[in-house]
């Protein structure tokens, strides 16, 4: 297959991440990606990148501060990854689709339901392709559960659980994650939850929920975790504290189309934390969705929990096939522990487009898919919004819209 030639849009910390995931493809027997130019509005920001690229790929790509520039410079490109901020999404994957390139774009698909099908029409009108980077599904311990659940490991799913609430009132990697209207820390996180629920369990029917801002400041943390140079930058640049804007606690139950039920806890605010995925059904329960760098316990009566090695060494684990690219980038089929896990799911991700582009496949998580996983965390607002249940489907054709109309307002999204 000849490579995808391929453009980076958006050159700050989660593109220099996507930079590293070419260099995991690129290092595999599965390179077919060509990265050909790097484009932010920030030229500081797309020369960084540039020079990170060449240090990476051994090549310098074309440095663009506008996509309309790099179409002209770069003639025969066929796609663009897009690793801005949610609040833009719309705009620039739109762009990006009406000069005629496919779309790898990060999660969330969009910053709210109506900003998400802008992206559908375009994408439409156009014929092209947009995939969401949604790495949690990529990752072995996903593919297990799914395969559990599809093969009658636990019988059939009622009940699930989903606490992922974490304590204190530190800045969440960057001061717009605590502004609504830029993507808050609920939306840039837990759009991860509510894919990997639709995953393994299905579509989401109806949910009633509450929401509240519980920390109203947050504080800088004592280091920054990732070692790249576009962090390091921003971290000393950080104010030492900031007023939050966005919810930061969530609580919710959800009816699921199948008629399992699900709980569900998440935040990042308090005095006390809680972490615990569980899926249940009436032969077993299976201990996690599925996660990057996860884990996951298969349980059934009178029997002893299996681990995730235990299970692919099982009869169950024995009719699993994961993919060759899946098998080279995790050949034990378990991802915990692996400090690249995260730029190995990006690289998997990135060769996924580029088989799609070549006709070769479908892209696991369209569009349609990406506003769906955004209306099922909306749902979560627009219920407490509502003060009682609301069905997805009326957030899916934005009738129950009361919190995203706020967010559309704040950026001109009608």
């Amino acid at each position: 297959m000849d490579k995808m030639r391929l453009a980076l849009v958006g050159c700050g910390g989660m593109g220099t991440r996507h930079l590293h995931g070419l260099k995991q493809l690129a290092d595999s027997p599965f390179d077919a990606v060509e990265l050909s130019a790097v484009c932010d509005i920030s030229a500081a920001n797309a020369e960084m990148a540039a020079a990170e690229a060449e240090k990476l790929l051994g090549v310098r790509p074309k440095v663009c501060t506008s996509m309309e520039a790099m179409v002209q410079q770069v003639p025969d490109l066929e796609a663009v990854d897009v690793v801005t901020d949610p609040s833009v999404h719309h705009t620039v994957v739109c762009e990006a689709l009406d000069l005629g390139l496919h779309v790898l774009v990060e999660k969330p698909l969009a910053i709210t339901v109506r900003a998400c099908q802008r992206i559908l029409d375009a994408a439409a009108r156009n014929e092209r392709i947009v995939s969401v980077a949604e790495n949690f599904r990529r990752d072995p311990s996903a593919r297990i559960v799914r395969h559990l659940i599809d093969s009658g490991a636990i019988g059939t799913p009622y009940m699930g659980m989903y606490h992922s609430l974490g304590a204190g009132n530190s800045i969440f990697i960057t001061p717009w994650r605590h502004r609504r209207e830029l993507g808050g820390f609920i939306l840039d996180m837990a759009v991860h939850f509510t894919h990997m629920i639709r995953y393994q369990l299905g579509d989401f029917a109806e949910v009633y929920a509450d929401a509240r801002m519980v920390e109203p400041e947050r504080q800088k943390s004592a280091s920054m975790s990732m070692d790249y140079e576009f962090y390091k930058k921003r971290f000393a640049a950080m104010p030492e504290r900031i007023p939050a804007a966005a919810e930061d606690t969530t609580q919710a139950i959800f009816r699921m189309e199948n008629g399992a039920t699900l709980n569900w806890i998440v935040g990042i605010a308090g005095h006390a934390g809680a972490h615990r995925e569980l899926i249940m059904g009436t032969d077993g329960s299976i201990d996690g969705f599925g996660v990057r760098g996860g884990r996951i316990t298969l349980a059934r009566r009178d029997a002893a929990p299996l681990s995730q090695e235990d299970i692919l060494a099982s009869a169950e684990g024995a009719e699993l096939s994961f993919d060759p690219l899946t098998r080279h980038l995790f050949p034990s089929g378990v991802s915990a522990g692996d400090p690249l896990v995260d730029l190995k799911l990006i690289a998997y991700e990135l060769h996924e487009m580029a088989e799609a582009v070549r006709g070769q496949r479908t892209v696991e998580v369209d569009g349609r898919c990406g506003l769906k996983d955004v209306a099922a965390l909306y749902a979560v607002f627009e219920s407490w919004r509502a003060g009682g249940p609301v069905a997805l489907s009326a957030v899916e054709s934005c009738q129950s819209y009361a919190y995203q109309a706020e967010i559309d307002a704040a950026l001109g999204i009608d």
